[in-house]
């Protein structure tokens, strides 16, 4: 069944930003709802509580009319002996703060016609016969008791009661019919109808909503009202919707300026992460932060983790110095809490195929175009094409793609007491690959424990996390520079003639007949053994002492270790001359990976009356020492004996050995007064051993400025619960280039470096060392300044969320090579800071949340994102880079020079396709030409078809991506759709380009629709074997729109009731069936839209990759 929409109207680009514009403005279109006249006292007016604090209820009247400016009148006597009333810093609506104060006993309040609030104590009713009173408890999933949690009645919000601080509460109702209702700041509102029962306990869900009001933030965390950097916080229960190995896969579509993209489809492999476009022509990967350690997420099972902040401008990632100049994406796993042990289960099964196929001729396809280009060109045919009947007709498309099946099972065990909190988590993932001989397989461990020492002034936090990983897979030519070859291209492009399968041979696949000649990629395929085996151990402990109140210090130890063992494996076969391996061949590779990282922090927070300060000093060294070690043998004694020992033939070894370390004293201001203005400052120096002595240490330092305009005196709105626009600059460096470039280096061996030394047959033959690298002293930090202006706005009591960024950033001093000739003897060209860049780009979010306590609740959230880049300075005479080849170093289809972007693509203007020799000479550039062959325009009006014609025309990097999530819940139905999308970026078609050629073995079945004097309509050039015309070159004939509209991932669950799951001893069990990439709206022709190459140079230059796949799960969640 074809999930991919291939054919789309024209208009469609309009059409589907008129459909996403529509989606943003019916979010916006949200804050009319609800609004009406109400000149009255509003009970969702928030009352700021500067600090915690025991009041009068006296003290809270004058609070109340101090912000509200609505005065109080009651008798004097009314409140004598009346219980304080405990606040907690922050904000608190109105009503919920007068009715905390008032809870103690029977009153009522009214306002007079000045806006005075009248309080009286209630007339005394008789209660009725069907009156009854209803207690209980109120705690969390752990068993801890909420207190303060309100208790109200459905439909009449005056009549209510709090628990106390052990979580009890008691309350009147009038009926059986009468529904209570539970809230709690945090948690998810619950509600419940009385019936017959006297005695009703609760137990409420964290809302994970709230909990993401505190924000992740470098070596610490803030409160969502106090950031004023351009941060985002991620819904990771969103994130674990989409059933994935690799959760940073899941962000594809979910943050405003970060964009996902999956170089390959292959199980176990690595997106490629952009936060806010690109803003180096190196290195452009984020620093990631796993509990405080710089480490590799790809590690991480998703179902470990807890929060995910991403710090997107300089001054939330400042902190981190010269690792953050691509972003922060900053995580933490779960950890446990205080309760019985808690046990959870979630397992999911499901099947994979590829998303889009592409289809290739068969045998009498084959042969007809064949028969076509031969007879066009003037070229006797091929002899198997006379007798197609006598040969194969092999699919080998068929024979190289599978359905695999996904499966992953996780479990958790968590739980405390007051001294000892601890979780416990393993999971299993396995994919068996789409593609014959690929799959992926990890195990996960993680164990986090916290210890509260010294009467609590200490907490003592280690955990360790274990990860294996073992895959087999193809080599795939991702990346810059030489393309190498794509191994789908070779199975697309094998004659069908040829058979796949002998059973009589000695290994069962075929050896091609004669006149088809030789290879069989599948029978290698499958013979091959490449397999990887990875061992990753994480660990951390950090200890937190509280000196005086206020005052802590922080002792913070990681340790990431990588082992990897890479093996390959050939065995003996003869597929013909060209294609035989007369002897077994063994190459194996260990590798292994030390980092560690040590910080000492001091952290002072304290609050001065109006006045808020949180002061941050630190130190922080980090280490990372990498070894490796291998060797081969092109002849071993059997191909049962896979040991290098076990070798006859040739043998190598090779090592290679590498260290850097780093060395960061930092610190960072924190400052808010009155909770409406807040400023913070950071700064960190950084030393690092990759520069020469004099240019080791970089200084980077940002400010930032918030102006909470809703909490003033005169904003009071009812429509507007938060506004705060923001300001940030900051700068920061990059140091990701290779060791001790600043020494020149040596290499040894090799023919033109070994020499006789001595006389005659005495002589001794000596190695040779020569300089193949210039010493580069004098580099230096490339440094990137940002500034950010944004707002966050939210309206309706935080119902409607909207937050807005705008950026801009230069990068100067990038580290760029300079061409030095070969004659040198130099192998590897110098750096020098000889390039400038310029990046700027904005994002939007917003989200729209029902009434939580209704039936059906739903909500909606969106994010649409650019950015765009220019380079302003390009080595010492602004040189140009050419890259994004097709096949090894040949095709090159983009260019990087000063003035434009990154990686634009460079190519001639195809000008539709010759009608008629007359018009073949008329043009007068192609003389190779013929009536069928595209025509390509003299661009720069020379009448010399050249490297002259070429012209940019745009980019791998969209104008802009966006996502739409959809949550819907309905009693215990639960339902989500995610909408993900690109517009405007461009895909070099390089599949398309490789099978049009008729020299090829096989041709896309495209092709029977080829240019012809009867065909004349077609806009496929006619087939021509040997193509005189060149139609292949790197053209704007192969590079199409790479726009798409994809629906990401369908969820429905359903949690069974709880007198369901109590009997089998669970507390909560759902079950849920998914389906990712269900379909996709696009006009590209290729594998998948989707596919993005991960090199700078090359984005959107489809080589041919591993197709991603489209998946339909059945899962289950569980916990008791």
């Amino acid at each position: 069944m074809k999930t991919k929409f291939i054919k789309v109207p024209i208009g469609y680009r309009k059409k589907l930003l008129i459909t996403v514009m529509r989606a943003f403005i019916f979010l916006c279109c949200m804050a009319t709802f609800g609004l009406g006249g109400n000149n009255g006292f509003s009970q969702n007016t928030k009352i700021v509580i500067k600090a915690d604090a025991e009041l009068s209820v006296e003290e809270v009247f004058d609070l109340i009319k101090e912000q509200t400016d609505h005065p109080f009148i009651y008798r004097s006597d009314l409140f004598i002996n009346a219980p304080k009333v405990r606040v907690k810093k922050g904000k608190i609506n109105a009503g919920d703060l007068l009715r905390k104060s008032l809870s103690f006993g029977d009153f009522e309040y009214k306002f007079s016609e000045d806006g005075s609030i009248l309080l009286n104590k209630k007339a005394v009713k008789l209660i009725e016969q069907t009156q009854q009173v209803i207690t209980g408890l109120v705690s969390d999933t752990f068993g801890n008791p909420l207190p303060g949690a309100t208790v109200t009645i459905k439909g009449d919000e005056t009549k209510g009661a709090q628990t106390d601080f052990d979580g009890n509460y008691s309350i009147e109702v009038s009926n059986a019919q009468v529904v209570l209702v539970f809230r709690y700041l945090g948690f998810v509102t619950k509600e419940i109808r009385v019936g017959n029962q006297t005695k009703i306990d609760v137990v409420l869900e964290e809302d994970a909503q709230s909990l993401a009001e505190v924000v992740l933030v470098g070596y610490g965390t803030q409160k969502r009202e106090e950031v004023t950097a351009a941060i985002t916080s991620v819904d990771v229960s969103e994130l674990q919707k989409i059933p994935t190995a690799d959760i940073a896969t899941s962000l594809q579509g979910q943050v405003a300026g970060v964009n996902v993209s999956v170089a390959s489809g292959a199980p176990g492999s690595d997106p490629v992460i952009r936060v806010r476009g690109l803003g180096t022509i190196g290195n452009n990967n984020p620093l990631f932060v796993i509990d405080g350690i710089p480490g590799d997420l790809s590690y991480v099972n998703p179902a470990d983790i807890a929060n995910i902040s991403i710090l997107k401008d300089a001054s939330a990632a400042t902190i981190y110095g010269s690792r953050a100049s691509n972003g922060v994406v900053i995580v933490t796993t779960k950890r446990g809490k205080k309760g019985e042990p808690k046990v959870t289960v979630n397992s999911y099964l499901s099947t994979h195929a590829i998303t889009n196929n592409i289809s290739v001729a068969n045998r009498n396809q084959h042969d007809q175009i064949k028969l076509e280009a031969y007879n066009n060109a003037g070229v006797t045919p091929a002899p198997y094409l006379t007798n197609g009947m006598d040969y194969a007709d092999s699919d080998w498309v068929g024979a190289y793609l599978n359905n695999a099946f996904e499966q992953k099972h996780d479990i958790g065990i968590s739980g405390g007491s007051e001294k000892m909190a601890y979780n416990f988590s393993s999971g299993y993932f396995e994919n068996t690959g789409t593609v014959i001989n690929t799959d992926f397989n990890r195990l996960n461990t993680r164990l986090n424990m916290d210890f509260k020492l010294l009467g609590d002034k200490l907490k003592v936090s280690p955990g360790i996390g274990y990860t294996r990983e073992n895959t087999r897979d193809i080599f795939e030519p991702i990346g810059g520079g030489n393309a190498s070859f794509s191994p789908f291209l070779s199975i697309y492009s094998q004659l069908p003639h040829k058979a796949i399968y002998d059973p009589n041979s000695v290994n069962g696949f075929a050896t091609p007949a004669d006149g088809l000649g030789s290879e069989n990629p599948i029978g290698v395929g499958e013979l091959t053994d490449r397999t990887n085996q990875n061992d990753y151990l994480q660990f951390n402990l950090s200890a937190t002492l509280e000196i005086v109140d206020g005052l802590t210090y922080q002792f913070q130890y990681g340790a990431n270790v990588e082992n990897t063992h890479f093996s390959f494996f050939l065995p003996t076969y003869n597929f013909g001359p060209q294609s035989t391996n007369e002897d077994p061949f063994l190459s194996e590779t260990r590798t292994r990976t030390n980092d560690w990282t040590l910080n000492n922090t001091v952290n002072f927070r304290k609050a001065f009356g109006s006045h808020d300060l949180d002061v941050l000093l630190g130190v922080s060294r980090e280490k990372s020492e990498f070894r490796s070690v291998g060797g081969s043998n092109n002849t071993l004694a059997s191909d049962q004996l896979l040991a290098l020992s076990a070798g006859i033939g040739d043998e190598s070894a090779f090592g290679f050995n590498s260290t850097n370390t780093l060395q960061s004293y930092f610190g960072r201001l924190n400052y808010d007064y009155n909770n409406r203005y807040y400023v913070q400052t950071s700064v960190r120096r950084d030393g690092s051993s990759r520069f020469g002595a004099d240019n080791k240490y970089g200084t980077f330092y940002s400010v930032s400025l918030g102006w909470a305009l809703h909490n003033e005196a005169f904003f009071d709105s009812g429509l507007v619960s938060q506004l705060k626009p923001r300001f940030s600059y900051g700068t920061l460096g990059n140091q990701l280039i290779g060791e001790h470039l600043f020494l020149a280096r040596i290499g040894s061996g090799g023919q033109q470096l070994n020499y006789p030394f001595g006389e005659g047959v005495s002589q001794n033959v000596l190695v040779g060392a020569i300089a193949n690298s210039l010493p580069t002293p004098d580099i230096q930090w490339e440094e990137t300044a940002t500034t950010n202006i944004g707002v966050d706005l939210a309206l309706l009591n935080n119902r409607i969320k909207a937050t807005f960024d705008y950026f801009m950033s230069k990068t100067t001093d990038m580290l760029v090579s300079v061409p030095i000739p070969a004659s040198s003897g130099i192998t590897s060209f110098p750096l020098t800071n000889g390039g400038n860049l310029e990046n700027k780009g904005w994002g939007l979010s917003l989200n729209y949340s029902s009434d939580s306590a209704k039936d059906f609740t739903f909500d909606v959230s969106a994010n649409i994102s650019t950015s765009k880049n220019k380079v302003t300075k390009l080595g010492v005479a602004n040189e140009s880079f050419t890259d994004g080849f097709i096949e090894f170093n040949n095709f090159p289809t983009t260019r990087t020079e000063v003035g434009g972007e990154i990686g634009r693509f460079y190519l001639f203007q195809a000008d539709g396709i010759f009608q008629s020799q007359a018009e073949v000479d008329a043009h007068g550039i192609q003389p190779d030409a013929a009536p069928g062959d595209l025509r390509f325009a003299d661009v720069n009006g020379d009448s010399v078809l050249g490297d002259d014609d070429k012209k940019y025309m745009g980019s791998g990097l969209p104008d802009f991506e966006y996502g739409i999530t959809f949550n819907a819940k309905y009693k215990n139905f639960d339902a989500s759709l995610f909408f993900q999308g690109t517009q405007g970026n461009k895909i070099y078609n390089g599949v398309k380009m490789w099978l049009y050629r008729t020299d090829r073995n096989n041709m896309s079945s495209d092709l029977l629709n080829a240019w012809t004097p009867e065909n004349s309509g077609s806009n496929i050039p006619r087939n021509a074997f040997g193509d005189p015309n060149n139609n292949i070159r790197p053209s704007s004939y192969f590079l199409e729109d790479g726009s798409y509209l994809r629906l990401k991932n369908i969820q429905i669950g359903y949690t069974l009731p709880e007198d369901v799951t109590s009997k089998v001893k669970l507390s909560r069990a759902r079950v849920y069936i998914t389906a990712n990439n269900l379909f996709t709206i696009t006009n590209y022709s290729g594998f998948d839209p989707g596919l993005g190459n991960g090199g700078t140079f090359t984005r959107g230059v489809d080589r041919g990759f591993y197709p991603l796949t489209k998946s339909f799960i059945f899962g289950v969640n569980l916990s008791m």
